[in-house]
């Protein structure tokens, strides 16, 4: 009778940012349990996966579980996987952070457990060809990819289970077809029901690889009916125990070894979960783009880092932690529409952008360069305590940073779907109400002015038309950024160019997360008074000279002063709600799972209005000012 093999597993990783109380639900109720019911099964064998990010935190807040984790591989019973370390989108990454994120999972496995491993994960089932030669060079020999994919390969073998080998430029690995218990119509089943369910579909198959994403032991728990996750794994693995005289549960090195040849296959780039190339999503939103060139640009400051290798190690570091792959995609747990997991990646992009520059010969000052690939150079200011990029559309800031906070101030995502405001975003109203608009600048293109202070002042000019009265009257808006060391200022100047009195509101819209959630207090400064408002409710159309946000528990806070009395209208923007542990909705309330969705805080919106009432050939200039502080 034939000896049919099995490979069973799991794959797991927290993206960076995520909650202390997100890390233990998921230890709790999907980690945990696997492991502890499989250390009973010495007979059943598995493949698993952690990424660095869940080693890190398994290390520091359940040491036991490595422990077991380290027998288990010892005793051979499991097989680990290498992988990146903060588990990026590979094709997203430079080709020395790929390296670079892979050799420092694998250094920490192999001094963790004391064996190198000899297979790759591939976040996401990424792929792209070049790949084979990376993961050679990585010192892999095997990864990855569902089995979906082996059809569009034309591999033949793909119906019996085997792996085959793919190649680039004479470099190879090979590559085992997996069937997910994420994916199609396995989702979600017990491993013994989903192994059924093949052999009869391919009851020759030499080998049938059955791998899900740990997270979703949660939904397949709350399917299976059974009192506990702990509970359902001890009737899969007690069923393959059981069978093991027809089954055989194996990993994939010893696998691996036992095969003498291999078919030739090779796999379009893409992912299965997509359909599409990890490469295509910079361009599906703006703020996927913002972070990526953040960490592109990030990425050429630290390998410009000389003469010393301490901080040069410190830069990449912290560069492959912002890296992480969630912070640039719309994962099905949220990904970038979670406004923490954002702020995890510029705060690491921040903090290694901060240890390129050495202290002392660093020079505060303005570059010009196209840091987001629309052909178009925009203008960075990098100073010793803030960065602020403007673009010359709208003449408008699409980033600035603190690095006391390592906070980028601009992350904002209105919209809740990927596409981020940029602030001092310039807009026209009716006078007295910020209902009516008559224009918006924010959309036209700016022209750079020479300035007689280059290295901290930025001027900008724009001409356009508002309808107002039932006629067209054309406006020339001059905008100068100054900057200083811990703030900056616009001021504007506005020119009639009509023979003719004009009126308006001229607004400056402000596009803003002073922190990852609405719990932040807005002060109102109006004659040497502080008056809190309402962030939720208000205020709108408040007459005021400034306005205090004050984060509880921050490094610092935000206060906007005019040169004169403005209005203020706030809004905070929530986009659409997303499990926090999928699947999640009504989940009982021991099981240690969220129950259900939250709308989410993805910034606020502020608007300064001036009404302004501008006679033929009229000038008038306002200001606004913003300082960071204690």
């Amino acid at each position: 009778m034939q000896l049919n093999r099995v490979i069973l597993g799991t794959y797991n990783h927290m993206p960076e940012g995520s909650a202390e109380a997100d890390f233990e639900r998921r230890y709790q109720s999907c980690w945990r349990p696997y492991l502890s019911v499989l250390y009973r099964f010495p007979e059943v064998s598995s493949l698993l996966h952690y990424s660095g990010t869940v080693l890190k935190w398994l290390e520091l807040r359940h040491p036991e579980f490595l422990m077991l984790l380290e027998e288990m591989v010892l005793r051979k019973q499991i097989e680990l996987l290498g992988g990146a370390f903060f588990s990026p989108l590979l094709p997203l990454l430079p080709a020395s952070d790929r390296l670079g994120q892979i050799e420092l999972l694998t250094t920490y496995i192999r001094k963790a457990f004391g064996k190198r491993p000899m297979g790759g994960w591939l976040h996401e089932y990424v792929w792209e060809p070049g790949f084979a030669s990376l993961l050679q060079a990585c010192g892999f020999e095997y990864t990855f990819l569902p089995a979906s994919r082996f059809v569009k390969s034309g591999a033949a073998c793909s119906e019996r289970g085997k792996p085959v080998i793919t190649e680039d430029q004479g470099k190879t690995i090979a590559v085992f077809p997996v069937d997910d218990l994420g994916e199609g119509p396995l989702a979600s089943m017990p491993f013994e029901s989903a192994y059924e369910i093949l052999r009869a579909k391919s009851p020759d198959a030499a080998l049938h690889t059955i791998l899900m994403d740990s997270a979703l032991t949660v939904e397949m728990w709350r399917a299976s009916g059974l009192e506990s996750p702990d509970v359902m794994f001890e009737r899969s693995f007690a069923w393959f125990q059981r069978n093991l005289l027809e089954t055989e549960t194996t990993t994939p090195q010893k696998f691996f070894r036992s095969m003498r040849r291999f078919e030739l296959a090779y796999f379009p780039s893409g992912s299965s979960k997509w359909g599409f190339s990890p490469r295509s999503l910079i361009a599906r939103g703006d703020a996927s783009r913002c972070l990526y060139a953040k960490m592109q640009y990030v990425h050429l400051l630290a390998g410009q880092v000389r003469g010393d290798k301490s901080r040069k190690k410190s830069a990449h570091e912290e560069l492959w932690k912002g890296q992480c792959g969630e912070a640039y995609w719309e994962s099905p747990e949220g990904g970038i529409l979670r406004p923490e997991l954002r702020a995890a990646a510029y705060s690491s992009l921040l903090e290694a952008e901060k240890t390129t520059r050495l202290r002392g010969s660093f020079a505060a000052g303005l570059i010009q360069t196209d840091i987001d690939f629309d052909g178009e150079r925009e203008v960075l200011y990098q100073g010793t305590d803030i960065n602020c990029y403007i673009h010359l559309m709208g003449a408008s800031v699409f980033e600035l940073d603190s690095f006391r906070s390592h906070r980028n101030f601009v992350d904002s995502l209105p919209d809740g779907q990927g596409n981020s405001r940029r602030s001092f975003m310039d807009r026209f109203f009716r006078t007295g109400s910020f209902r009516e608009e008559l224009c918006d600048f924010s959309g036209h293109w700016y022209s750079l002015h020479e300035s007689d202070k280059p290295a901290q002042m930025a001027v900008f000019g724009s001409d356009g038309a508002i309808r107002t009265g039932g006629r067209k009257a054309t406006l020339s808006l001059r905008k100068t950024y100054l900057f200083r060391k811990n703030g900056l200022s616009v001021d504007y100047e506005l020119l009639n160019l009509n023979s003719e009195d004009v009126s308006f509101r001229f607004a400056s819209e402000l596009n803003l997360v002073p922190s990852n959630t609405a719990g932040f207090g807005l002060i109102l400064l109006r004659d040497r008074e502080r008056l809190p408002v309402d962030i939720v409710h208000g205020p709108e159309q408040e007459p005021c000279e400034g306005f205090r946000i004050e984060v509880p528990k921050a490094k610092e806070n935000i206060e906007f002063r005019s040169d004169g009395v403005f209005f203020l209208q706030h809004e905070p923007i929530f986009g659409k709600p997303f499990l926090p542990e999928p699947f999640a909705a009504g989940a009982s309330p021991d099981s240690g799972v969220s129950a259900g969705p939250e709308q989410v805080y993805q910034g606020s919106r502020f608007l300064c209005g001036w009404d302004i009432d501008l006679p033929a050939d009229g000038v008038r200039r306002v200001s606004l000012t913003l300082e960071f502080g204690t």
